[in-house]
């Protein structure tokens, strides 16, 4: 030991020397931090919260806008293996430009705003006639603005394209490199400490950024001053969601520089390297890796890969996570949107909602899962089982979906005209002035909504009082902006059952994570794990979005429709498609999933009962005949220094 420390001595010194005491492993440790804190928050935190938002101010659908978490995932998919393997040699500087690429997407997401973002449509006009009243002198109708709001959409929905695909890049070193790296310069008695910090700042940052997220969604777009008669509660309101991605994108510049001046080892790497050989620790041989061309590498998992492929309970239990991704990835994206929809809350409202529920309901769901584990010691066969009861029980708590409110009554859409308003708007001559489908300011009359006061044939506003007079030739009739309010009281049962929900959903993430790891070799736990994640992306998360999106497009019953025709943002739902939209994905997907849980967990049981017949005809020195012997290592649980007669398949706690 004494002269393994001599001789590294002067190595240590000359590199302590060459890049100062600031590059130590506390400072990187704060530095990956730092990128776990910004890729989370602004992932799992802002990009949710702020689709919504970006609809209205791009005039997208819900599909177009559902790439944006889609292109995030399937980046992170490709990417991940060649990160990994090239980024070896360099793990902090390989960190760093993740970082600079991730900053650089998230400020693509600002620039969207400040290059294409139109004013609201209230800004053009009068604060007087900003209401398009029966008698306003304005003309909605132009072709030459039609043009210019198609280049725009299209212009922006390629930058931020662009931006989430460079953000999915960015991400990759941030748990593979930096987890690597930070396991290489902790000793081994201290680096779980060090990730379970690290892991708890990914937990509580979306949480953040659901806060963060609400209160930005509260300030008007450029925040400053809304038009007259705009509040925060308008459909029309779009509040300033590119704040938290040029607050992420500044973080992400600076901890991505930062790293680019970290050394690719530090002098306590060979230390944490002695104390890992004598706790008989097996370390990654890096240089054999990266004298491996890529090529080669994929050869070398080949086999390894077939070998997982062919295994039929790991097989079973991913496919039926893949379906939780699904599920996950999907309402994550669009459950702000719901919320907003079903209850008339505002986007700021639905986010502190939705994050309020869905991050402690999650964080729960784990640790709970976590502590039942080590609480009962159980095995991956145990764990596949409580998979599949827990499925059941998820089942169940996903009926909370057919919560919902009634749908708000829109004039000539989803309820019959009214026929006094119809001749007001006649008698007025209202139909040559106002405005189209692309101008949606709702106003309340007998508990229906029109499309807006000059559709209701009202000729006078009040700026002070902020109320509409001589609405459908009735001089003694005052109203305010806004649609009409359905009363619905079930907010606070939806969100009950929507952390029910969450719990249970996370509930599996320990039970999968270790059953997942003990049913394949310990040779090839590794390529499960990354096999596991990119099918979680690839078939999971990127599709998940994109098909809820598409089925809440269905849902829409009137279009913001541009003087061209076409059509932009959704301006009302069906609440009740929603919720069948809602209840069929979470439905269908988790119904299969918890069918391919059992599967697992039975042929996991019968592999097991197969070995443990093999294993009692050996001991006994019977005969054996038309049986299959199973190693240990197949089953995937620990061998005891690797005999087969000291090994109980039938209890090995994890």
């Amino acid at each position: 030991m004494a002269s393994i420390a001599v001789t590294s001595s002067d190595d240590d010194v000359q590199e302590k020397k060459k890049h100062g005491r600031l590059f130590t492993p506390l400072f990187y440790f704060f530095l990956w931090c730092g990128c776990i804190f910004s890729q989370s928050m602004l992932v799992s935190g802002f990009l949710n919260v702020v689709l919504s938002t970006i609809q209205v101010e791009f005039q997208m659908s819900s599909a177009e806008a559902a790439m944006f978490p889609s292109n995030y995932d399937i980046s992170v998919a490709v990417t991940v293996l060649l990160v990994a393997h090239f980024g070896s040699s360099h793990k902090p500087r390989t960190l760093g430009i993740g970082m600079i690429l991730l900053a650089t997407g998230s400020l693509f997401f600002s620039l969207a705003h400040f290059i294409y973002g139109k004013d609201n449509i209230l800004e053009a006009k009068d604060s007087e006639k900003n209401m398009y009243l029966c008698d306003s002198d304005s003309n909605a109708d132009s072709k030459t603005d039609c043009i210019d709001e198609t280049m725009g959409n299209s212009g922006a929905y390629a930058l931020l394209t662009v931006g989430s695909i460079l953000i999915g890049l960015g991400a990759s070193p941030v748990y593979t490199a930096g987890t690597t790296f930070c396991d290489e310069i902790f000793p081994p008695q201290k680096v779980s400490m060090y990730f379970g910090i690290s892991y708890g700042i990914g937990a509580l940052s979306p949480a953040i950024g659901f806060i963060l997220g609400g209160v930005f969604l509260g300030f008007y777009k450029n925040l400053g001053n809304p038009p007259e008669g705009l509040t925060v509660d308008n459909v029309n309101w779009v509040g300033a969601w590119w704040l938290g991605f040029l607050i992420c994108a500044l973080m992400g510049y600076v901890f991505g520089f930062l790293l680019l001046f970290f050394p690719a080892q530090l002098p306590e790497c060979e230390d944490v390297k002695q104390k890992k050989l004598e706790l008989n620790i097996q370390i990654a041989n890096t240089e054999e890796v990266q004298s491996q061309t890529f090529i080669d590498l994929l050869k070398d998992m080949l086999p390894l890969l077939k070998s997982v492929l062919l295994n039929p309970v790991f097989v079973v239990i991913v496919l039926g996570s893949i379906t939780d991704s699904l599920i996950i990835s999907a309402f994550a994206a669009w459950l702000p949107k719901m919320v907003e929809s079903q209850f008339g809350v505002s986007s700021s409202v639905a986010a502190y909602i939705t994050g309020g529920v869905t991050v402690p309901g999650a964080a729960g769901g784990i640790i709970v899962s976590g502590l039942i584990v080590k609480w009962k010691k159980l095995n991956g066969l145990q764990c596949a089982k409580w998979q599949a009861y827990i499925g059941i029980a998820c089942i169940i708590a996903q009926l909370g979906f057919l919560i919902h409110c009634p749908t708000v009554q829109i004039d000539g859409v989803n309820s019959a005209l009214n026929s006094t308003c119809s001749q007001a708007v006649e008698d007025a001559q209202c139909a040559a002035r106002c405005p189209g489908n692309d101008v949606y300011e709702p106003i309340c009359l007998d508990g229906v909504t029109y499309r807006s006061p000059c559709i209701a044939a009202c000729t006078e506003y009040n700026a002070n009082s902020k109320e509409f007079s001589n609405c459908c030739g009735r001089q003694d009739l005052v109203v305010e902006a806004g649609a009409c309010d359905t009363n619905c009281k079930w907010l606070i049962p939806y969100v009950i059952c929507l952390f029910l929900i969450m719990f249970l959903t996370f509930l599996n993430n320990i039970f999968f994570l270790t059953a997942n790891l003990r049913c394949v070799k310990d040779s090839e736990r590794v390529i499960a794990i990354s096999l596991q994640s990119v099918s979680f992306r690839v078939f999971g998360s990127f599709p998940g979005p994109i098909i809820l999106g598409a089925f809440i497009d269905k849902a829409c019953i009137l279009w913001n429709t541009n003087a061209c025709g076409e059509e932009g943002a959704c301006q009302e739902y069906d609440n009740t498609k929603i919720m069948v939209v809602a209840v069929s994905i979470a439905m269908i997907a988790k119904i299969i999933g918890t069918i391919l849980y059992f599967i697992g967990w039975r042929l996991w049981a019968k592999r097991e009962d197969s070995a443990s017949i093999a294993y009692s005809d050996e001991v006994k020195g019977g005969i054996v005949t038309n049986t299959v012997t199973v190693e240990p290592e197949e089953t995937g649980e620990p061998e005891k220094n690797g005999d087969l007669d000291k090994v109980d398949l039938t209890d090995v706690a994890l």
